[in-house]
């Protein structure tokens, strides 16, 4: 399948151990099928800001924002990252291809252009994913990069952007070239980091505690019951009815790869029901583990019940199952790649 122009690889033929490599060394995944679009003019900052529903009056050059958007309605559609390229610069990176199209109907005093053929996005992740990029020619001064933040370098003699965000529990970078090098660069990281792909990608990102649009937002959810309140400035129409868990759980159906819901997906339940919206076998444990939305009045701890029938003997976690204090991917990576 292909998205944005890009094959989606579901993996290299070794799905559990490309996520092993991310958790112990370090493993190198391609998110070129990201939607980008750069907006810059004086009223830049105005339109990016009533697209998001967040303020970016605090935002430096070189740092990255992370954002959840709604919809008319109030539901959570996509998450987005802006990066602030200059001062009246921003870029808006999205798994949407709508949220491109969208930004392109501002065309009032501001130039919004569509990048996202220009570039490829190309993700080095895991505990030695510092020294995988060092060995491949990097800057050394990378290892200064701080979490959500990005600067422009080169590997080898290939130009790129390289940022810290991570979307796996583990520190990591993203790693930004022209579109025109991607088989360069990718051969240059993959002789020190493992290709991965995206079966991988969702038990990481399950594991560490992230949503995923594609998933988590199947069911109408507002920003806040999808545990993303903080990101999101918009209004809100309603209390929260609902609220997202993790948990773990057992199924005869569930093979091992990570698990979608199907296509629609219903708010009603009862006091005890979960509506599941993503679930893998964890490569930490071995159990099954996932997402779901539950009645807010939810007890902690109480048990569940799949209303699909799917899972059974469901019991919640603390979220996320894995770094459950979210430090893995903000330590100090040059540590990292001198122990």
């Amino acid at each position: 399948m292909k998205l944005n122009g890009v094959e989606l690889r579901s993996d290299f033929g070794d799905p559990l151990g490309e996520t092993k490599a991310c958790r112990q060394e370090s493993a190198l995944f391609d998110f070129s099928f990201i939607h980008s679009a750069r907006i810059s003019g004086e009223r830049a900052r105005r339109i990016v800001e009533a697209f998001s529903s967040r303020s970016l009056q605090s935002l430096l050059d070189g740092k990255i924002l992370y954002a959840v958007r709604a919809d008319e309605n109030g539901w959570a559609v996509s998450d987005l990252t802006i990066w602030k390229t200059a001062a009246n610069t921003f870029e808006v990176m999205s798994g949407r291809a709508e949220d491109v199209t969208a930004l392109l109907n501002f065309n009032d005093d501001v130039q919004v252009e569509d990048v996202s053929e220009e570039r490829a996005v190309l993700a080095v992740q895991g505990p030695l994913s510092l020294p995988a990029l060092q060995q491949a020619g990097a800057d050394r001064g990378i290892a200064d990069l701080e979490y959500f933040s990005f600067a422009r370098t080169s590997i080898g003699s290939i130009p790129c952007i390289v940022s810290r965000i991570g979307y796996t529990g583990e520190d990591g970078f993203e790693v930004i070239p022209a579109r025109q090098n991607f088989d360069k660069l990718w051969k240059m990281l993959a002789a020190h980091a493992r290709p991965a792909g995206f079966i991988a990608a969702d038990i990481l990102r399950i594991e560490a505690g992230f949503v995923l649009f594609t998933n988590e937002f199947r069911l109408p959810v507002s920003p806040i019951e999808a545990g993303l309140g903080k990101f999101y400035s918009g209004p809100e129409n309603w209390k929260p009815e609902l609220k997202i868990v993790t948990f773990q759980a057992e199924t005869d159906a569930l093979k091992p790869l990570p698990w979608q819901p199907p296509v629609k997906l219903s708010r009603s339940m009862s006091p005890g029901e979960i509506v599941v919206t993503s679930a893998c076998r964890s490569v930490s444990n071995g159990k099954i583990i996932g997402f779901g939305y539950v009645p807010i009045a939810t007890p902690k701890g109480a048990a569940l019940k799949d209303k699909s029938g799917v899972f059974r003997n469901i019991s919640q976690l603390q979220m996320p199952f894995y770094d459950w204090r979210k430090l893995r991917p903000r330590t100090n990576l040059l540590k990292t790649a001198n122990e």
